[in-house]
């Protein structure tokens, strides 16, 4: 196309048929290069009910309510239909290649329905996929399948591929993979192109008019070849001493004063910058607590998963500050889902400005994977700080700060640990370190897998072989020393029981010579001797049937007789 092009058409709704009293046809005109093109929206109206200079058709109550209702109807379409054309005027504008199939483009939006237009672009593949678009994929994911779509229709014309449905299978799309990763594109970009078209396709082919059976069994999408730590390389959470220099800067502009406030408030309760909107404006249930704290919770917008909250002071204390006055700088409380999305890309650029005045400029080694080729990289730290980044780094403190995983995902609106694990929580070898010596320093009743620090009960090591690395003849002199340790313990518990046993026959030998010298007093004050108190006492025994304490007697004979 070599001439000068403007989509600066309107589109405007006459009737079929304006003189004849009963329903006729409702048709969307424009013109563009020249030539008028007519397009039946599939509405029909009664003539004298159709406003032609408001082009809207008349509720009144003149009318019957099935009048009204009907009218309804066609006022809800035709508005939807200005709302879709002026987007796919937006979406012509970055894909200049499909200007020439205009008639289309804007057809399908005005009546997707139309017989006529299915037999029309049938044979066109990336027309096909731009209806499944309009057709299937919500707005607020549209603009990733127009890229896709894009990306694939001049992979098309520069390789001298047909565009049409015959041609797409496995090894086009196969041959799509390997001219992405000549372009030196990173993996996810490729990832989501080739995922976009994917989805787009089995939407073509479900779909009852278009049945486009198109075949990908055997098709190997892109792989990432990269760690799960090496995934998590680029994505840098801050440190709370980090956070607080942000807290404490001061001499901003007011847009960079707003910009640090969300972003601080982000990274205080963890929440996607989608789902900031419902805080500031206070979209959210407050529930007190037993012990007089307070949450809120609301369902976050990616998942329509519960979020529950605790508002930190600091927090707190910003949301109050934007409650009133709203955001000047940065309308991410928009409804307009293009507004936020600039505004977000705005508020990036001012959030990296920031860590660079709070001199986070420390250099970052990271992972990528171009292609399918791992490339490690450098950067300053400031370059890689962005609104998700919030959300990672109140992940992987709360897990510092000991918060359970479990709990954490209560404010992430996470249903499992596995995001967490997998994407947020970001672990240097320091932290890993520390919980495996936490762990390690539980065990209890090893030799062999104990800490240095930890005292050893068996012996005290000299000072040079503690300080050697382990080895075998280490372990095993300590094996040696506990066998010495349970033998020594062993004889001294055989000493220990023959001393009772001696200490036990001293006092049987006390007690028996206490009782004899009472014997001795009693026979003493008979007034008889020693001897014949003794045969007395035998005589007695024997008579009682205690022979057996007199053979304790017995044990006296050989002691002095007074």
């Amino acid at each position: 196309m070599d001439k000068q092009v403007f989509l600066d058409f309107i589109i405007r709704f006459n009737l079929r048929q304006c003189k004849q009293n009963k329903p006729t046809l409702i048709y969307a005109v424009f013109c563009f290069d020249r030539k008028q093109y007519k397009i039946s929206t599939g509405l029909k109206i009664y003539p004298s009910q159709w406003n032609r200079e408001k082009q809207i058709a008349t509720i009144s109550n003149g009318q019957t309510q099935l009048d009204n209702r009907n009218n309804a109807i066609i006022n809800r379409r035709l508005i939807a239909i200005l709302t879709k054309v002026e987007e796919k005027k937006g979406y012509l504008c970055e894909n200049v290649d499909s200007i020439s199939n205009i008639f289309q483009e804007i057809k399908f939006v005005i009546n997707p329905n139309s017989r006529n237009m299915v037999r029309q672009v049938k044979q066109v593949a990336t027309t096909i996929l731009s209806q499944m678009i309009e057709k299937y994929i919500e707005p607020k994911s549209q603009s990733l399948y127009i890229h896709s779509i894009s990306s694939f229709k001049k992979f098309l014309k520069e390789k001298g591929f047909e565009d049409n449905l015959a041609s797409l299978d496995v090894d086009l799309l196969t041959t799509y993979q390997e001219y992405l990763c000549e372009k030196r594109l990173q993996f996810k970009t490729i990832h989501n192109y080739e995922g976009a078209i994917i989805t787009l396709i089995y939407k073509a082919n479900k779909d009852r008019d278009i049945k486009a059976n198109i075949n990908l069994t055997g098709y190997e999408r892109i792989q990432d070849m990269r760690s799960k730590e090496q995934r998590k390389s680029k994505q840098v959470p801050l440190t709370e001493a980090q956070l607080l220099s942000i807290y404490h800067l001061t001499n901003l502009s007011q847009e960079d004063e707003e910009a640090r406030d969300l972003f601080l408030c982000q990274s205080l309760l963890g929440q996607r910058i989608s789902d900031m909107p419902k805080i500031f404006k206070g979209e959210y249930i407050v529930s007190s607590l037993g012990s007089g704290d307070e949450v809120i919770s609301f369902n976050v917008q990616k998942t329509g998963e519960e979020a529950v909250l605790y508002l930190f002071p600091i927090a707190m204390e910003i949301i109050l500050k934007y409650r009133n006055k709203g955001l000047k700088f940065y309308n991410i409380l928009s409804d307009d889902e293009k507004i936020i999305k600039r505004a977000e890309n705005k508020l990036n650029q001012s959030i990296k400005r920031i860590c660079r005045k709070a001199n986070l400029d420390s250099d970052i080694n990271y992972t990528e994977q171009i292609g399918k080729k791992i490339v490690s990289k450098k950067t300053k730290l400031y370059k890689l700080i962005h609104t998700h980044i919030a959300r990672h780094t109140f992940i992987t403190l709360m897990c510092k700060f000991g918060v359970p995983k479990d709990n954490v995902i209560i404010a992430t609106a996470h249903t499992d640990e596995k995001m967490i694990n997998d994407v947020y929580l970001h672990e240097t070898v320091d932290d890993k370190g520390k919980r495996l010596v936490e762990s390690i320093r539980n065990i209890k009743g090893s030799v062999l897998f104990q800490l240095k620090s930890t005292p050893n009960p068996i012996q005290e090591k000299s000072e040079s072989s503690a300080n050697s690395n382990f080895n075998y003849e280490a372990m095993k002199a300590d094996i040696l020393a506990k066998k010495e340790l349970e033998e020594t313990t062993e004889k001294q518990a055989n000493n220990i029981q023959t001393l009772k046993q001696m200490l036990a026959i001293e006092k049987h030998e006390e007690e028996a010579q206490n009782s004899r010298l009472r014997e001795m007093e009693k026979a003493f004050k008979a007034g008889i001797d020693y001897d014949t108190f003794l045969e007395i006492q035998a005589e007695q025994n024997e008579i009682a049937g205690l022979a057996d304490e007199a053979d304790q007697i017995d044990i006296f004979d050989n002691h002095q007789k007074p």
